[in-house]
Order: C-alpha cells, then sequence, then structure tokens
C-alpha cells in the first residue's frame, strides 16, 4: 500500500513535471512566435521608416536649392549719380555660387526657398550723401547711411536674415535724403547667402 502511494505519487509528480516542461516549451514556442513577430513588425517598420526618409529627401532636393547659394558683388569703380529710388548696381562679380544675382539689373533672384542673410557696405564720394535700403520686392528691409564731408568719405554697412520664397527678389536703392547727391566709391559691396 505504501509502495502503490509512493508509485502514484511519482507518476503525480512526474506528470506535473511532464506539464511543466511541455507548457514551457509552449510558453518557449510562443515567446519565439511573439518574439519573431515584433521582430518581422519592427523590420517592416524599419523599411516603411527608410522609404519614408528616402521619398522625403526626394521631396526636399526637388524643391530646394543646394545649401551653398551666395554671392558676393562690389562696384568697379565710383558711380555716377544715383537717382532717388534708382536701383545700386554691383557690377563686379567677386563670387557667386548660382549665378542668382544679376550685375546688369542689380537683382538677385531667390533659386529656392529659405532663411537668406543680406549684406550691403557702401561708401559715400567725398560731399555726398547716401541712404541706401537693402528691398525685398518693392520693402526695404535696412538701411546703410553714409554721409561724407567735403575732404572725407565716411561708409555704413548693414544686414538682414529673411525668409524667401523662390522667385522673390532682392536689391539695393538709392532711398534719397533731402535733396542731396548720392554717388559711391569702388569698396562699395553687396553680399548674400542662403542659410538653410
Amino acid at each position: 500500500m505504501i509502495q502503490t502511494k509512493v508509485q502514484t505519487l511519482v507518476v503525480l509528480l512526474l506528470g506535473v513535471f511532464i506539464g511543466m516542461l511541455e507548457g514551457s516549451r509552449y510558453k518557449k514556442h510562443r515567446m519565439f512566435g511573439l518574439q519573431q513577430i515584433r521582430e518581422n513588425r519592427r523590420s517592416d517598420l524599419d523599411n516603411l521608416d527608410f522609404e519614408n526618409q528616402v521619398d522625403s529627401s526626394k521631396r526636399v532636393a526637388s524643391e530646394s536649392p543646394p545649401l551653398n547659394v551666395a554671392f558676393t558683388y562690389r562696384i568697379s569703380e565710383d558711380t555716377g549719380i544715383i537717382p532717388d529710388d534708382g536701383t545700386v548696381k554691383f557690377d563686379s562679380k567677386v563670387f557667386d555660387s548660382t549665378e542668382s544675382y544679376n550685375p546688369n539689373t542689380g537683382e538677385f533672384i531667390a533659386p529656392g526657398c529659405g532663411m537668406y542673410v543680406f549684406m550691403l557696405n557702401i561708401r559715400s564720394n567725398q560731399g555726398k550723401t547716401c541712404w541706401v535700403d537693402i528691398i525685398k520686392d518693392g520693402d526695404s528691409l535696412a538701411t546703410a547711411f553714409a554721409e561724407s564731408g567735403p575732404e572725407s568719405q565716411l561708409g555704413d554697412t548693414t544686414f538682414v536674415t529673411i525668409y524667401l520664397e523662390k522667385g522673390n527678389t532682392v536689391w539695393a536703392k538709392n532711398h534719397g535724403y533731402q535733396g542731396t547727391v548720392c554717388t559711391i566709391d569702388f569698396y562699395s559691396s553687396f553680399a548674400g547667402f542662403r542659410l538653410f
């Protein structure tokens, strides 16, 4: 009878042990299956994200110009009288990565959207007064003012940071100042570049 009880207990323990092993195997297979599903899902998401990044990069590349939009032009020789509201034409190229500034018209035309920085440096000739604005599509953005004495030449510098859409135009214009005459010398320059 004791032997039967021991045998029954052994069979019972063996059954519990086998059940635990089976459960463990099932759980392991189940865990492996879940892990495999998670990895497959993660892989699918990674591939989807990669495809979205590629599409996004293609979109940005097609919508935006290269980051290296930059120019610097100066005056090649002292200007004649610049009329009030007249465009100041910087005619001597120092550098222009995209040929977006036209020295014949004095205008920079944005090759794409982005944040741009423009700098204007003027020096008026002796006895002359110049008030020159940086203009964007007709609106004044910044001003340089140089009033030289009869035996001296004074200069001024200004700059502005502004967001431009593709095709926006920026130039320098003589604002005019109380009927004075404006001429600037060859040390004057106009420059700009795209930040991002």
